[in-house]
């Protein structure tokens, strides 16, 4: 049932439908006309899609329209960010029992706080989520506390938190016990970490599966490089992300000779920061 939906959203949410075909972020998945999503979505219970809603104004009335729409219980991938329904919004989306399917959540640029963070690592439905991204919002280490704690989470491979007040207590915190050791990607970039937060990074044992670290634009210097290179901290690299720290080409020499980053087969640095 839409309810009171107006016109105009609706038909915003038919015309931002992606029929996906198996996987999130599949190159196949089709972009169809606001006729062809809507056939579609009267004729097959198997289509699964994603919802593209990016800098739309969503406001957290339209939030609870969208929760009401039936299709929303066939989206895999929800694409929120740079709107305007704070977070009241998120806490509506992390109590619904429609999205129990989502694999895919971003509330990228939302002036989000701990409350959201908190909202859902709590959350009884998303406990399929695979990729969250939080980048450019206002979570500290009380949201940062919820999130690697957070039972529901224990499937997550992504996790996206650049550009949030995290600092080297955040980065102890996700160091530290964590119940989100399936992570594959930890975006990290701009989070005020440091030389001390690299430290916490290096001397976790959360990190065996990772295959991703982005420590961009952290301030880091070559004493960070050291870090990482004698850390056994992460055997699955494959990227490593330095752009806009300050490491000289000699540091960067040492992180391609490291045996323990033998697996990394991308270093992304700019030492002029």
């Amino acid at each position: 049932m839409v309810g009171m939906m107006s016109p105009y959203f609706e038909s915003l949410i038919k015309n931002s439908l992606t029929v996906l075909a198996d996987e999130p972020d599949d190159s196949t998945g089709m972009v169809w006309s606001e006729a062809e999503a809507s056939a579609e979505l009267e004729s097959t219970e198997k289509a699964i899609y994603k919802l593209d809603l990016i800098d739309k104004e969503v406001l957290i009335e339209e939030v609870e329209d969208l929760l009401a729409y039936d299709t929303i219980r066939k989206v895999k991938e929800l694409w929120l960010d740079k709107n305007e329904f704070g977070n009241e919004g998120v806490e509506a989306l992390a109590t619904s029992p429609q999205l129990k399917k989502l694999l895919v959540l971003s509330l990228a640029h939302n002036k989000l706080t701990n409350y959201s963070a908190q909202s859902i690592a709590v959350s009884p439905h998303l406990c399929q989520l695979q990729k969250l991204f939080l980048q450019s919002n206002q979570i500290g280490l009380e949201g940062l506390t919820a999130l690697v704690a957070s039972e529901t989470l224990s499937n997550l491979q992504l996790l996206y938190l650049n550009v949030n007040p995290i600092g080297p207590a955040g980065a102890r915190i996700l160091a530290g016990e964590s119940k989100i050791q399936s992570l594959r990607e930890l975006y990290l970039q701009k989070a005020g970490l440091g030389l001390e937060g690299v430290k916490e990074l290096c001397e976790s044992k959360n990190f065996q599966e990772l295959t991703l670290l982005s420590l961009a634009g952290n301030g880091l210097q070559d004493s960070a490089v050291d870090l990482l290179c004698d850390s056994q901290a992460f055997p699955r690299l494959i990227t490593l992300d330095l752009y806009k720290n300050r490491i000289s080409d000699q540091a960067v020499d040492q992180l391609k000779a490291s045996p323990n980053l033998k697996s990394v087969r991308a270093f992304q640095v700019d030492w002029r920061g």
